[in-house]
């Protein structure tokens, strides 16, 4: 159970503004002996769906300056890219839509959230999200920023019981999978890697068994429920799982122009050039900073 201040804290909202979603009956929320609390569970699914609601409505969000929706892919990063911007621009709100890559780019073409969080390999080129842009969606003028390059592997359980070392081991250790879903980022990398070494989806056991994050991968592997999953070095470490490397990606932010000289976005960017911030991420593992903050693509 959060108390206000708690909730306050965990939200990265004021009091006042918690009270007044709790007046709107759109929070969840009990009185116990005169004191509101709220059931941790239900205000993380409170958030999943408002996040959702975001990206499927057919309105464009409100942009008054001081708010961003991030949409797209899943990363360690952004959560603490979102507590910088917060802890040195408290009056600005941030709010994150776990949907994946793809679907990312599909809602800012939208129009339903103002950034894109991305890391779409084109398996022809090498490149990342600018070819998707300039292929699946020629209309959109942006600026593609760089949030980190990051390592993608295999997250087994401690010790490695089934000595994995590589996809191979998928079909030859009959070890059960967990996979990611279908427009992610990280789905599009490992069917180019099962392509690569020749695998058959049809398989590996537990193909068909989807995770929205890495970490509801990585929880899965340390509950026993699969044997490995793909997902990022950084999620390996916070669980204490074993890690086998097979790709170096680079993840971006994609930004409308219209956006780029908003206060929001400014101080979005600023964060992200922070030596603090920086520190914070390579600390975690599995992050690189060489171009982060750094525009990589832009149209006009």
């Amino acid at each position: 159970m959060f108390t206000t201040d708690d909730l306050s804290e965990y939200l990265h909202i004021n009091k006042n503004q918690i009270y007044r979603l709790i007046k709107e009956k759109r929070l969840p929320a009990t009185r116990v002996t005169g004191k509101w609390l709220f059931p941790k569970q239900l205000v993380d699914e409170w958030v999943i769906n408002s996040a959702k609601q975001m990206v499927r409505c057919e309105q464009k969000p409100e942009f008054l300056g001081k708010q961003i929706v991030i949409a797209g892919s899943n990363d360690l990063a952004l959560e603490v890219l979102t507590k910088s911007i917060h802890s040195r621009n408290p009056q600005i709100t941030v709010s994150l839509s776990n949907v994946g890559s793809l679907a990312g780019l599909h809602a800012l073409r939208n129009g339903t959230c103002h950034v894109a969080a991305s890391h779409l390999l084109d398996t022809d080129t090498g490149e990342y999200n600018s070819s998707y842009i300039k292929r699946s969606f020629p209309d959109l003028k942006v600026r593609i920023v760089n949030l980190t390059h990051r390592e993608q592997g295999l997250l087994i359980k401690r010790g490695n019981p089934l000595c994995i070392r590589g996809l191979q081991d998928l079909v030859g250790k009959k070890a059960v999978f967990i996979n990611r879903q279908i427009g992610s980022g990280t789905r599009v990398l490992l069917d180019f890697k099962l392509k690569e070494s020749k695998i058959d989806p049809s398989e590996i056991s537990g193909y068909g068994t989807i995770a929205h994050t890495h970490m509801e991968v990585a929880l899965a592997v340390l509950k026993g429920a699969a044997d490995m999953g793909m997902g990022i070095r950084a999620a390996a470490q916070v669980l204490n799982l074993d890690f086998v490397p097979l790709a170096n990606e680079r993840f971006d932010l994609i930004i409308p122009n219209e956006y780029c000289s908003t206060e929001a976005v400014d101080a979005l960017c600023k964060s992200l050039r922070l030596d603090d911030f920086k520190s914070k991420i390579t600390h975690m593992g599995g992050y690189e900073t060489c171009d982060t903050g750094k525009t990589v693509y832009e149209r006009i």
